[in-house]
């Protein structure tokens, strides 16, 4: 399966991407993880938001470098958060209970290293008002 075939609910399929990048996040106000963020990339170049709950971090982050390729197996596709975005695509690729992840080894498809940029804090300031997402199209650079 692709990321462009991904929608919401439960998925019983495999996916392959390249892990581009990961991060925490955090409730400010509670002080409480909510959870891993990722951006993936596919075989196709498609970029997809990922998620991993608070109480699968353990399982599966100790397998996870960003760069490298994956295989994950069972998922569910949620509707991508209105704020925070991080990707275009209208759906978060959600590890679930039987999600299971693993290294991709010597994979026939090339896959892109990233298709994302990095913008300065006067690019977003300036998108702030525009009650849009701050997100920028992926572009190939």
């Amino acid at each position: 399966m692709l990321f462009h075939d991904v929608t919401p609910g439960p998925h019983e399929t495999q996916l392959r991407f390249r892990l581009i990048h990961f991060w925490e996040a955090w409730n400010p106000l509670k002080k409480t993880l909510i959870g891993l963020e990722m951006l993936l990339i596919d075989e196709q170049g498609s970029v997809i938001q990922g998620f991993i709950p608070p109480s699968r971090i353990e399982r599966h982050l100790p397998k996870m470098k960003s760069g490298s390729l994956y295989k994950l197996n069972n998922f569910y596709g949620s509707s991508n958060k209105t704020v925070y975005r991080v990707s275009d695509h209208a759906v978060t690729m959600s590890f679930s209970w039987n999600s299971e992840l693993s290294v991709l080894e010597d994979s026939p498809t090339p896959f892109d290293e990233d298709r994302f940029r990095f913008h300065s804090f006067e690019d977003f300031q300036a998108s702030c008002d525009h009650k849009g997402d701050l997100c920028y199209h992926t572009h190939h650079l």
